[in-house]
């Protein structure tokens, strides 16, 4: 099982996060990458549950097809934004969540 952030560890800056897209998060012990949508903001785990492959392109930034869903670089599976849920191609099960708080501009493990 992976290992998720202790609460109040760093992950992030609002600033740092495109409306409508993503990057990986700060925190090197597992990969997680958050993703925004307007004031919506979402912290998942940074596997495909399809292929067991990162999600985030080389460069570390989370493609989002349309702000509406996170697209798998590898296979073309598709995920909601805001739950993960999956909403095409072959992954079937939902992103892994992982909670967050927001703090000024700071995101941070919940």
């Amino acid at each position: 099982m992976m290992e998720l952030p202790p609460s109040g560890t760093l992950l992030g800056r609002i600033s740092d996060l495109p409306d409508s897209g993503g990057l990986e998060a700060d925190w090197d012990a597992a990969p997680l990458f958050l993703v925004r949508k307007g004031a919506d903001i979402r912290c998942f785990v940074n596997i495909c549950p399809h292929a067991g492959r990162a999600l985030s392109l080389p460069d570390g930034r989370v493609f989002l097809h349309k702000g509406e869903h996170i697209l798998c670089p590898v296979h073309g599976a598709t995920f909601e934004v805001l739950s993960g849920k999956c909403t095409g191609g072959p992954a079937g099960e939902p992103l892994k969540s992982v909670p967050i708080r927001l703090d000024g501009d700071t995101i941070r493990a919940a």
